[in-house]
């Protein structure tokens, strides 16, 4: 029912009341011939017709403001952040507006819950990326700092905020980028480097944020963390240096033999088997310097192929001290072995392993002195199986030690050529090591000797972890 229909009908029926009124006055009266004694029951009447038409007026108002206060209070609901439907009304207006306030109700809870995702998505995405996040509001202060941001620079968000950065960071570099970009209204990239917490090298991103009328709204600041490309540069470069100076040498030497030879050397019955017998030996430090470093790019790679079965330590290690025993008896130098009976097999590469444990045993051999000792033990350690070579060599400066597994790094350069090393023997040992999941540990005092320990994980451990749900 329209309301203009309910409100005709009120009007109808408040005439038919006052027409009955008046009938009953007249009737109370004694109608006709009666009139001096029409007063009081037209008051009467008059009376009746009032109550009656307040009473409807009351109910039609009733049924008017109903809607109205259910769309109020569903409005005011909503103000406060809960978004509610309003009763529809009982005739046709009431509830066509209530159904357009409550389609508008469907629409902006639609695109609140839209809203909501895309503010959930935002939120994890910048919590998750592992690049800085900065924003400046308009007068240059820190707006959002994301937990990369307060990791790299280490800071906190809840200090951060609405300081400016250079009270943050105190790196003038980045401020000075970031009041560039206020000032100039256009996006700059910048490498920096930062030394608190941890030095770290950052390429810097800044970009404005202009209004659709040129208004200045801030700035946003990605700071990506690459110090790792960088170091990984710096040591790629020192490959590349490192392996050019090792083959000049050995290429330099080759050179100048043969030029002696063609100049006549070759028919000297004493200077030409010697300068052969030279350049076979450089051949030969080229043959291993190249043969290292296809070995050391395979097992970095992950190309290597490991032929994994039972290893028995104490097997390995009697097969590869038995390559170095001649060497051994000619410098009078003893090999101890102790306690390598009765350690648990390792899963891995018998020959990969063999190689870690032939070139511990060369270092140790070749850097210790004529009539010194060099011990083999075997211990259990854990889920670990540990083979320790010490000898009584020179020993390793304190500052050399976390170098050491480095490709080409070497504690003495002049007498680790003349011993024939290539300075890829320890790298080597250690990248085999955690091929098969285990580590190598060095301990050194210098004039006492050094001790390199291969740790292994028993085979047992590796099965129980391989069985276990």
């Amino acid at each position: 029912m329209r309301l203009r229909t309910v409100l005709a009908l009120a009007l109808v029926a408040e005439a038919m009341l006052t027409g009955a009124a008046a009938v009953i006055a007249l009737a109370l009266a004694g109608w006709p011939g009666r009139g001096s004694q029409l007063g009081l029951p037209l008051a009467a009447a008059a009376v009746i017709s009032a109550a009656g038409a307040l009473a409807l007026a009351r109910y039609v108002a009733g049924i008017v403001r109903r809607p109205l206060l259910a769309i109020h209070a569903a409005a005011q609901s909503g103000a406060a952040g809960d978004l509610r439907f309003a009763d529809p009304g009982s005739f046709a207006e009431s509830f066509e507006a209530t159904a357009a306030y409550n389609a508008l109700v469907k629409h902006v809870a639609r695109h609140l819950a839209a809203l909501e995702l895309d503010k959930s998505t935002l939120e994890s995405t910048l919590t998750q990326m592992s690049d800085a996040l900065l924003i400046l509001n308009p007068t240059g202060e820190l707006a959002m700092v994301n937990p990369s941001a307060e990791r790299i620079f280490g800071v906190s968000a809840a200090q951060a905020i609405g300081r400016h950065p250079i009270e943050v960071f105190h790196h003038f570099e980045l401020d000075a980028l970031m009041r560039r970009v206020e000032q100039e209204r256009t996006s700059l990239r910048s490498e920096i480097e930062v030394h608190y917490p941890d030095h770290r090298v950052l390429r810097v991103q800044a970009n404005p944020v202009v209004g659709p009328h040129g208004a200045f709204l801030g700035s946003v600041i990605v700071a990506q963390d690459i110090t790792d490309l960088r170091r990984t540069d710096q040591i790629r470069q020192e490959f590349v240096a490192n392996v050019s100076h090792e083959l000049r040498t050995p290429l330099a030497s080759l050179r100048a033999l043969a030029e002696t030879l063609r100049d006549g050397a070759v028919h000297d019955p004493e200077a030409g088997p010697r300068f052969l017998a030279h350049m076979i030996a450089e051949i030969d430090r080229l043959t291993l310097l190249v043969s290292d470093l296809l070995d050391l790019s395979a097992i970095e790679s992950g190309s290597a192929r490991l032929d994994v079965g039972l290893v028995s330590l104490e097997d390995a290690v009697n097969d590869v001290l038995a390559k170095f025993h001649l060497v051994a008896e000619r410098r009078r130098i003893t090999i101890r072995v102790e306690a390598l009976s009765g350690l648990p097999p390792v899963w891995g590469d018998e020959s990969r392993l063999a190689q870690a444990l032939a070139n511990l045993v060369d270092n140790a051999v070749k850097y210790t002195e004529d009539g010194g000792t060099v011990t083999v033990t075997g211990q259990e350690r854990g889920d670990l199986v540990a083979v320790s070579l010490a000898d009584t060599g020179p020993g390793i400066p304190a500052e050399h030690l976390p170098r050491i597994f480095e490709r080409f790094y070497r504690v003495d350069r002049s007498r680790s050529r003349a011993l024939g090393g290539t300075g890829l023997g320890l790298s080597i040992v250690k990248h085999i090591a955690t091929s098969h999941g285990g580590r190598v540990e060095v301990q050194s005092t210098e004039g006492r000797g050094s001790c390199f320990t291969l740790l292994l994980p028993a085979a047992k451990a590796r099965t129980a972890t391989r069985s276990s749900p």
